[in-house]
């Protein structure tokens, strides 16, 4: 892992983007870590902006809701039921 102050970020960010795509680089201010950069593939950010969109979240739950109230079983009573028949 690689760390780069404020100003390198500032004076050299094509570098440091560049190099983001093979290792994480942290930034640090005043010697304290602020954040970290982290190449990302346009795959990986459409997931991304999938995971962290409220709208999206909501629907997902919404659809669960339902699935659940209409029988389906949910991850952990599929888990119990599967292994009830092979244990």
């Amino acid at each position: 892992m690689k760390f780069a102050n404020v100003r390198e970020l500032k004076n050299k960010t094509s570098e440091i983007l560049r190099y983001a795509e093979k290792e994480e680089i942290v930034v640090t201010s005043k010697g304290k870590p602020r954040a970290i950069i982290k190449g990302i593939s346009e795959e990986d950010f459409e997931d991304y902006l999938l995971e962290n969109n409220p709208k999206f979240l909501a629907t997902l739950e919404k659809a669960r809701e339902e699935y659940l109230k209409l029988g389906g079983l949910g991850i952990d009573d599929y888990l119990k039921k599967r292994k009830s028949k092979h244990g």
